[in-house]
């Protein structure tokens, strides 16, 4: 039985030499050169051609490159009793981590007004907010969510937390559904976003959203790119409701080079490089599914594909 590799961001030989490291007899087949379908027996994936897991007929996981699995899902041919898995390890959420606290920073501190200043070669020094009087709040309390909370709570920041369904954290308020969001977003002068896409969650940051917040909000979205109507963001920077907004992930990817949102100067703009998936630090937890697997036991980090995540 064989591994069918498939990325069309990622190369190959890395991959394949990390999991052929710990596991030396494993056959891996790079898409398109496949073989007998018949043979496939886990399908390591980002962004599978649609329609292409309806080709395996023996296929017992799909195991997917990355947290996210909605670009997945969206693939309806797959077959509904096929199990997906999502890759979840230390490394991503450090990552992540450490991409939110260095956004969150930069606005607490003022960096990016600074950095304007240095341009116009101006002096001046603006006021300062301390951590303890400066909360920031974060939708989606997933894994993620709540190692970034617990960081931020370290450096002195009050916080606030949001997910869809009631969950509680040492420390934090939290509010869930669409009640407790009417609560939590005047709180959150920072608002950081790691929601997972679902047909709940999409167009979420929205205008109606962005005018409950306080006024000078600022908004870190690392979650996903449909939670985010760009146009009401636009619009919210413009006439100030947001003061600033720094956006890792996007509707269509790579960003045109003709999108309005590169040109902003109140966004900052990075190519979903939040958390990046390296084949050392994930091919131990592919390998312990794949073993799982063979063994007739469920894979981990299982998503629901009902709820999407």
């Amino acid at each position: 039985m064989a591994l069918i590799f498939h990325s069309n961001v990622a190369s190959p030989a890395p991959w394949i030499a990390a999991l052929q490291a710990l596991m030396p007899d494993l056959e891996i087949r790079v898409w398109p050169e496949i073989g007998d379908p018949a043979d496939a027996e886990v399908m390591l994936a980002w962004l599978p051609p649609r329609g292409s897991l309806a080709r395996l007929p023996n296929l017992k996981l799909l195991q997917c490159m990355g947290a996210g699995v909605d670009q997945l899902l969206a693939d309806e041919s797959i077959p509904p009793g096929l199990p997906v898995a999502r890759l979840v390890n230390d490394n991503q959420t450090a990552g992540m981590t450490e991409y939110v606290l260095a956004a969150v920073l930069r606005y607490h501190r003022r960096l990016d007004e600074y950095a304007r200043f240095q341009r116009d070669r101006h002096w001046e020094r603006l006021p300062h907010v301390d951590a303890c009087d400066r909360c920031i709040g974060v939708m989606g309390l997933g894994d993620l969510g709540r190692a970034v909370a617990d960081k931020l709570a370290l450096l002195g920041f009050p916080l606030v937390g949001w997910s869809r369904h009631p969950k509680e954290l040492a420390g934090i308020d939290t509010f869930h559904g669409p009640d407790g969001l009417q609560l939590f977003l005047p709180r959150c002068e920072i608002l950081v976003c790691l929601l997972p896409f679902t047909p709940s969650t999409a167009d979420i940051l929205c205008r109606d959203l962005f005018d409950r917040l306080p006024r000078g909000a600022h908004l870190i979205n690392a979650g996903r790119g449909p939670l985010l109507v760009e146009e009401d963001l636009l619009r919210a920077l413009d006439d100030g409701r947001i003061a600033g907004a720094t956006l890792d992930v996007f509707r269509r990817e790579p960003l045109p080079v003709d999108d309005l949102l590169w040109a902003h100067p109140k966004l900052t703009i990075t190519p979903h490089i939040a958390t990046i998936v390296t084949p050392q630090s994930t091919a131990p937890q592919i390998v312990e599914n794949i073993r799982r697997v063979r063994a007739g036991l469920p894979p981990r980090h299982l998503i629901d594909r009902s709820v999407g995540y």
